[in-house]
C-alpha cells in the first residue's frame, strides 16, 4: 500500500514539474513532437530500406524509440541503430 503512495507522488510531481516547463517554453514541447514524429518517420524508412537490402537489422517502433527520438534526436536515432547492430551480431 505504501509504494502505491509512493508512486502517485512521484507521478504527481513530474505532471506538476511538466506543466511548469510546458507553461515556461512551449517551443520544448513542439521540438520534442517533431523529433518524434521525424525519428519515428527515419526509423520506418530504414527499417524499410535495409530490408529491401537483405539486412537483418531494424529497430522496432514502440513507446520507448519514440520517446527516445523525441528527447534525443538524431544522437538517439543514431543510437537505437546501434544498439540494433550491436545486438545483431552478438
Amino acid at each position: 500500500m505504501n509504494s502505491y503512495i509512493f508512486i502517485a507522488i512521484i507521478i504527481a510531481c513530474v505532471v506538476f514539474i511538466t506543466v511548469c516547463v510546458i507553461r515556461r517554453r512551449p517551443d520544448l514541447l513542439l521540438d520534442f513532437a517533431l523529433r518524434a514524429c521525424f525519428g519515428t518517420a527515419g526509423i520506418y524508412l530504414l527499417n524499410l530500406a535495409l530490408g529491401s537490402q537483405g539486412y537483418s537489422v531494424n529497430v522496432g517502433i514502440n513507446s520507448v524509440t519514440i520517446l527516445t527520438n523525441g528527447l534525443l534526436g538524431l544522437p538517439g536515432f543514431l543510437l537505437l541503430y546501434g544498439i540494433s547492430l550491436y545486438y545483431s551480431y552478438v
